[in-house]
């Protein structure tokens, strides 16, 4: 019997990517890349941030340099992660809370990142339509996700197979354009399309 999303997730440390960037050199080249990337084209903002799946804020932690504001919310399905980046950003507004439903008002955040999460989640439509829901009229909307082209597919093979807990955590594959031809019917302007690590991922920034 599979896992749940919950209980996968929960399987993996709060700390998994902090631990991961330190003692793995495969991570720690991943997620820089990760950073350095997305980081080109994030922007100061004056009002606020959503992060979805935030886990421990290892990610959310890096943005703020370049949005340049304290005004940033997070969710993420696992309490122990979410209990994790409520120490490292105490002035920040985290919770637990599913994507799919999101807590907060109508057209409340500037700007809402989504870093590989919607491969994580049982309905991607539902979610995106939250995200457009609770953005601001242009605001951005940032999206990181595998690309599953055939290097990824080994790659993942052979990470599953070290970190078995991972084995059933994708749940969706946006191979090729499907995510951009989902994004154009629900209303999203897309704004950017770049796929970096070999091809493995791939950012797309949208404004509503």
């Amino acid at each position: 019997m599979h896992k749940s999303l919950l209980e996968i997730h929960e399987d993996v440390p709060a700390n998994h990517y902090d631990q991961g960037i330190k003692r793995n050199m495969f991570q720690k080249y991943w997620h820089w890349r990760r950073f350095s990337e997305i980081l080109k084209y994030v922007q100061p903002i004056t009002g606020s941030m959503l992060d979805i799946g935030c886990h421990g804020g290892t990610f959310t932690h890096r943005l703020l340099d370049k949005l340049q504001t304290k005004d940033i919310y997070g969710i993420d399905i696992s309490p122990s992660a979410i209990a994790l980046i409520k120490k490292r950003l105490p002035f920040g507004k985290f919770q637990v809370a599913n994507a799919q439903e999101l807590p907060f008002q109508d057209g409340f955040f500037e700007v809402v990142f989504c870093l590989e999460v919607l491969e994580h989640v049982d309905d991607p439509i539902s979610v995106l339509q939250e995200v457009k829901r609770v953005l601001k009229k242009g605001g951005k909307f940032y999206i990181l996700v595998p690309s599953d082209n055939k290097l990824f597919k080994i790659i993942w093979l052979m990470w599953t197979l070290y970190y078995p807990h991972w084995r059933h955590a994708h749940v969706q594959s946006y191979s090729k354009n499907t995510l951009e031809k989902l994004l154009n019917e629900l209303g999203f302007k897309i704004i950017k399309v770049r796929t970096f690590n070999l091809g493995m991922l791939k950012l797309i920034i949208c404004q509503k």
